[in-house]
């Protein structure tokens, strides 16, 4: 049986992370806010903050864009904690 390592490679996270930012950068403005993608992104900023291959000045950006990202996803209608888990937690999406 293969055990699942508990971080996730750094490089599909960054991507997916950088791929889900430019779409939020090129949405039509006149579209709503995904609160599902607003609170993958902030989960994903966290886990890329939390990584130890990032440095301590980029892991404090990371964890402030985070911290923002779950607030817009609050406000957009995502009621998700930052890092739930179990039946109720969203599912990764890299």
């Amino acid at each position: 049986m293969t055990s699942i390592p508990p971080l996730a490679p750094l490089e599909p996270l960054l991507a997916g992370t950088l791929a889900l930012l430019h779409y939020h950068a090129v949405r039509d403005a006149d579209r709503p806010l995904c609160p599902y993608a607003a609170h993958k992104l902030s989960r994903n900023l966290q886990r890329l903050a939390d990584h130890p291959a990032i440095s301590e000045a980029l892991a404090i950006v990371l964890h402030r864009l985070s911290r923002d990202w779950l607030q817009r996803a609050a406000v957009a209608g995502c009621a998700e904690a930052p890092d739930a888990e179990g039946p109720t937690a969203l599912p990764p999406l890299h």
